[in-house]
């Protein structure tokens, strides 16, 4: 007589699918002051031998760095033509026209970014006087003065001038200046006797 092989079932598994996201864990949340999207990397440490040129030293560097930060007012790492005029304000009445703030920044902006980087005001810095005094910068000081582009400068471009840089000069005063650039007697300053004035005044 054959005996029943006593059996042993598996335990029945429970009917409903495992869902994929009950075994993973759900990634983790990142909150708005861990976002990589805010993460700012630090600023390279300042090095100021990176700096040094052939006529600067590293104490040189380090005293133009600490105008520089001054001069930063928006603490960006860059020099606008709003930081020179706020500059302006501070050290004396002289309030420069935008035209002249924005040329003082074209005169050393090299990448023409229209702002000054510190390597960049190194070198205005470290420039000299009389060492960039060419035909064409004083011709950029002539249009300076004659902002209307007529071509020559007045009595009254000069009054306008000496009450920018706070100056009282009386129209004799004025008229004085005038007659040493213009031995023609024209009453005004063209171009070239500006440009010759300036480079005699150079030479004294």
């Amino acid at each position: 007589m054959n005996k029943k092989k006593n059996t042993i079932s598996a335990p029945t598994l429970p009917q409903n699918k495992l869902v994929a996201s009950q075994l993973v864990p759900p990634p983790q949340q990142l909150s708005p002051t861990n976002s990589t999207s805010s993460f700012i990397p630090p600023e390279p440490k300042f090095d100021p031998n990176d700096y040094i040129t052939a006529t600067t030293t590293k104490r040189d560097i380090i005293l133009y760095k600490e105008i520089f930060d001054f001069l930063d007012s928006n603490n960006n790492g860059v020099i606008q033509p709003m930081d020179l005029r706020k500059a302006f304000a501070m050290v004396g009445k002289y309030q420069p026209k935008k035209q002249i703030l924005y040329q003082m920044i074209a005169d050393f902006d090299s990448d023409q970014s229209g702002i000054i980087e510190f390597r960049e005001f190194v070198r205005m810095m470290s420039t000299h006087p009389g060492e960039k005094d060419t035909d064409e910068d004083y011709a950029n000081v002539f249009y300076q003065i004659d902002q209307d582009y007529k071509g020559y400068i007045t009595i009254d471009d000069l009054r306008e001038l000496a009450s920018e840089c706070n100056e009282n000069l009386n129209d004799e005063s004025l008229q004085s200046i005038i007659q040493s650039c213009d031995p023609d007697g024209n009453g005004t300053i063209r171009e070239k006797q500006f440009v010759r004035y300036m480079k005699s005044l150079q030479r004294r």
